[in-house]
């Protein structure tokens, strides 16, 4: 019964840091997270810690789902208004363009080493981080090696415009896109 007790207590218990290592972190330093193994990163954060939150925003313009990851000590993933909280929300968006995709690696560090580091986790204590992993879902799903002929890495990186070509840093106005609707969800 012992033993029994103990496996689930070692299956229940997060898995250390290194574990958590991102495709970034685990690459030659000129690689990046696809757009699968960037959410199946969040997905396996939000099943470790109460804290964090998964969820979908919206459709984009190719049919996948815009997702935002809230980052909640109290586990209160409302907005503030109807939770009757007063901390700040602080937004961080990624992967407007995928063919920059630095804000994607660092904001799945980010999340990581606010679960795994104690004096990072205490900054949960006077905001709440709300994540949008990849704005331009279209995008990073359509990786390739060529379309950015002056920059110097990644490997493979996504593209500027998204399932309709639109770029979406000039969409916040008009909301032509499904990805600047869902963002308006948020």
């Amino acid at each position: 019964m012992l033993s029994v007790l103990l496996a689930a207590l070692l299956l229940a218990t997060p898995p250390p840091p290194d574990d958590w290592r991102t495709p970034f972190e685990k690459g030659n330093g000129n690689t990046t997270a696809t757009y699968a193994e960037c959410l199946a990163y969040y997905q396996r954060l939000d099943a470790a810690y109460p804290e964090i939150l998964v969820r979908e925003a919206g459709p984009t313009d190719s049919g996948e789902p815009l997702h935002e990851v809230v980052v909640a000590l109290d586990g209160n993933f409302e907005p503030p208004a109807a939770a009757g909280r007063t901390r700040p929300v602080v937004l961080i968006q990624n992967g407007i363009h995928p063919g920059e995709p630095e804000g994607i690696d660092a904001s799945m560090m980010l999340a990581r080493d606010l679960m795994t580091k104690k004096e990072m986790k205490k900054l949960l204590k006077h905001l709440v981080i709300c994540i949008i992993p990849v704005y331009n879902v279209d995008g990073c799903i359509n990786r390739n090696s060529s379309s950015r002929a002056n920059q110097n890495g990644p490997e493979s990186y996504g593209f500027r415009g998204n399932y309709r070509n639109l770029d979406l840093n000039r969409d916040f106005i008009k909301c032509d896109s499904k990805n600047a609707r869902g963002f308006t969800r948020i």
